[in-house]
């Protein structure tokens, strides 16, 4: 009596393996893929809802800026207070939000112990509010401020620093790159 042992047939299973690891390469590529698509897809959704508001115009035009010159009639004053200044504010873009927040950038000169030039605010309820004064939600409000400007009030530049300054602009030197153009 015989008896015949079974041999593994070795190219069946480096086929078999090989197909496995196929299998497996494309399914991790494709997973790779979407979630890469989705990213992109999240980001872009995200970026379109954190853009610019439009401001006020045609019909609400009009009560937006009567509302806006209302709020600077009350943060005003306020603000001059707490800048302790002797000469009038120096201001660059202020505006209203349409939650009626005013935002806006105000020469710090001699107010934060220095001459510390444009520097940004916005309000909380009727108080003016500075980096220097808040403990981490600054940027976030004011990334808030930047993206809803309902309503102009005094219109400008919202750079800040010392060369933004009236006097600043005096001292520093702009440099603009302009486009060389081949001889023809």
């Amino acid at each position: 009596m015989s008896f015949v042992l079974p041999v593994p047939d070795a190219d069946a299973d480096r086929n078999r393996a090989a197909l496995v690891r196929r299998i497996l390469g494309t399914g991790l590529a494709l997973s790779l893929l979407a979630a890469l698509a989705y990213t992109i897809f999240d980001f872009v959704r995200f970026e379109r809802a954190m853009g610019a508001l439009p401001p006020a115009k045609g019909t609400a035009l009009e009560p937006a800026r009567a509302q806006a010159a209302q709020r600077w009639a009350v943060v005003k004053p306020i603000l001059v207070a707490r800048m302790k200044q002797s000469r009038p504010l120096e201001l660059g873009g202020v505006w209203m939000m349409r939650t009626g927040r005013v935002c806006g950038v105000v020469n710090g000169k001699t107010s934060f112990g220095g001459f510390t030039g444009m520097t940004r605010f916005y309000t909380d309820g009727d108080t003016p509010v500075f980096l220097y004064d808040d403990r981490g939600g600054f940027r976030q409000t004011w990334h808030q401020c930047d993206r809803d400007r309902w309503a102009v009030i005094h219109p400008g530049s919202d750079e800040t620093g010392f060369c933004a300054t009236k006097f600043g602009a005096t001292r520093c030197r702009i440099v603009r790159v302009q486009a060389r153009t081949m001889p023809r």
